[in-house]
């Protein structure tokens, strides 16, 4: 059955169920972002220190260590679909409290909440689009597909940021500004009650049924449409694994020790320079080149455009000369550039350190991208969604820890900050280099076996 899905070309059903995911990738997008693009204001309008500001990226990067593990493990449990309603829910009800807050702690507990939606939501739709696109176009739509959407949700939030901070009265636009998140996640509510299940965690489960009713539409669907048949594919036989949560983790750690510790290390130095950019770049912004907060988050805006560029960019390169060559080259060019701009970061003016940091993440937006596809593609379907949810999960744990020490050591220079930041990224690109396994253009029943070898 899994080879006559994979077999369908691109057609509606593929794009209507890509739309669904498409949005929530949006939102979360928008939710996370939202505390950078407003973040010189709750500054003020708290009257947080420069250490407090940074300090809420790591705590929600808590929340987001919680969503990762929680929401990963039961989608493999209760499917793909409910996880990403309780998910949508969760971001909302985290944006009501952010909106509604009154002081620092409840601006953080909010913030926590919306994280372990959002996350929780990262862990699973990396997953599901993986798991519904045939092999050969894998590498480019979940790459791209998935962090294009998330940074249309970035940049929409930059946009909001500073338009609600440049219009509305400095107390009222930033709340404005995380109010918008609930109206576009009851958007993208709506639209998951007729998001279908995946066909590959309906087989797993022992519901055959409902997954042969499905396929069987799609061909019928595709058939009518272009008058085409598809070929014929032999059956297959599959067998799966009924675990509990434990065994789950268990089965991971024993049966892919390299590649889960890959998946966390990929994980890791991906999230410490990405979340970098919305937590202390803006305050490197204002302290160093003293920039107004609505012109901090002006700048996100042209960072995140050379983002998703990149993305799109580099995703084209995955189906094309594979997995390791793509994931190394975007995290080992990111780590150079970091090292070359720390150095000649106080003597350059403004301008030209804007410009190199569009350039900069042009790459760590590209390496945040191209990594997913790779990891959902070294999983089972029984335990994948368990897999990722960890590797995001700890690599969280990675990116709060480095944001502190990044908070701790701004007051040292761009240089110390960009350089340990560059020694990060390095190690990204050694790991994939070294045991990233090429998982390209291959069935995921495939992929994720261990016969696959890791180089």
């Amino acid at each position: 059955m899994l080879a006559r899905l994979d077999r369908i070309p691109w057609n509606s059903w593929h794009s209507f169920v890509f739309a669904i995911l498409f949005a929530g990738v949006i939102l979360e997008g928008f939710s996370i972002s939202l505390g950078g693009a407003t973040l010189g204001t709750i500054e003020s309008e708290f009257n947080l220190t420069s250490f407090q500001a940074i300090l809420l990226t790591p705590l929600y990067l808590v929340g987001a260590l919680i969503g990762a593990f929680t929401m990963g493990s039961l989608s493999d449990y209760i499917g793909r679909k409910r996880v990403f309603i309780i998910t949508v829910i969760i971001v909302i009800v985290g944006s009501l409290i952010v909106a509604l807050s009154f002081n620092y702690g409840s601006l953080v507990f909010g913030r926590i909440i919306t994280a372990i939606g959002a996350e929780g939501e990262v862990a699973v739709a990396n997953t599901a689009l993986s798991e519904f696109v045939q092999p050969s176009r894998r590498g480019l739509v979940v790459s791209s597909g998935n962090a294009t959407a998330f940074d249309i949700g970035t940049f929409a939030a930059s946009l909001v940021g500073f338009f609600a901070i440049i219009l509305l009265p400095a107390d009222i636009g930033w709340r404005v500004a995380f109010a918008s998140a609930i109206i576009l996640g009851v958007i993208v509510f709506v639209a998951r009650i007729k998001l279908p299940e995946s066909i590959r965690y309906l087989i797993k489960s022992g519901r055959q049924d409902e997954a042969e009713t499905i396929v069987t539409s799609i061909e019928a669907a595709y058939t009518k449409k272009t008058g085409k048949t598809l070929p014929p594919v032999s059956s297959e036989q599959l067998e799966f694994s009924k675990q509990t949560v434990a065994e789950r983790y268990a089965y991971v750690f024993k049966k892919y020790p390299k590649r889960i510790s890959l998946a966390v290390i990929l994980n890791i130095t991906e999230v410490w320079p990405y979340y970098a950019a919305f937590s202390v770049i803006p305050v490197i912004l204002i302290k160093f080149f003293h920039f107004t907060p609505a012109s901090s988050s002006y700048s996100l805006i042209f960072i995140t455009l050379a983002g998703v560029a990149g993305i799109i960019t580099m995703s084209f390169a995955l189906d094309r000369i594979g997995r390791r060559k793509t994931i190394t080259a975007s995290y080992g060019i990111a780590a150079l550039l970091f090292l070359i701009i720390g150095i000649i970061s106080d003597h350059v003016s403004i301008l030209v350190f804007i410009i190199l940091l569009v350039v900069l993440y042009f790459w760590v937006y590209a390496a945040a991208g191209v990594l997913y596809p790779q990891l959902a593609e070294m999983f089972p379907t029984e335990v994948r969604n368990t897999a990722i949810g960890i590797a995001i999960g700890i690599g969280r744990i990675g990116g709060i820890i480095g944001i502190i020490i990044l908070a701790i050591i701004l007051s040292h220079g761009v240089i110390v900050v960009f350089g340990i930041t560059a020694v990060v990224m390095a190690i990204g690109a050694i790991a994939e280099l070294l045991i990233g396994p090429e998982t390209g253009l291959k069935s995921l029943e495939i992929t994720s076996r261990e016969e696959v070898k890791s180089r």
